[in-house]
C-alpha cells in the first residue's frame, strides 16, 4: 500500500510588516492583529496618521491610527481583519485639524 504524504494541515501564511518613516514620525502596519501604528516625534502643530488598506469581499478595509496634535506617545488601531495573504497598502500623513496635509508615498506589506 502506497503511504500519503503531507500533513493535512493547510499551509500557515506568513504576513510582513511594513514601516514608513517621515521627518516628524513614522507609521507601520503590524500583520499580527493586523494593526496600524503611528508615532509623532515633533512638537510642530501636525499630527501623524498612519492608514493601512485592503481589499476584502469587492470592498476596500481601511484601519487607521492618529495623533492629531504635536509630539505624543505611540497610538494603536484595533484588529482590522484583513483577509490573511491580502497585499495591504500603508499611508503615513501629517495631520492639520484632522484633516491629511501631506502624504508619503505607499508602502506594501502582507496581512
Amino acid at each position: 500500500m502506497a503511504g500519503i504524504s503531507g500533513s493535512g494541515h493547510a499551509a500557515e501564511t506568513r504576513g510582513t510588516i511594513a514601516t514608513i518613516y517621515v521627518a516628524g514620525g513614522s507609521g507601520t502596519f503590524l500583520d499580527g492583529g493586523d494593526r496600524v501604528e503611528c508615532y509623532d516625534t515633533r512638537k510642530d502643530g501636525y499630527g501623524i496618521r498612519a492608514s493601512a488598506y485592503s481589499p476584502k469581499g469587492g470592498e476596500t478595509w481601511r484601519q487607521y491610527a492618529s495623533f492629531l496634535g504635536g509630539k505624543g506617545d505611540l497610538r494603536q488601531s484595533a484588529d482590522a481583519g484583513f483577509v490573511e495573504g491580502r497585499k495591504v497598502k500603508l499611508k503615513v500623513c501629517y495631520v492639520k485639524h484632522n484633516i491629511d496635509v501631506k502624504c508619503s508615498k505607499d508602502k506594501y506589506a502582507t496581512a
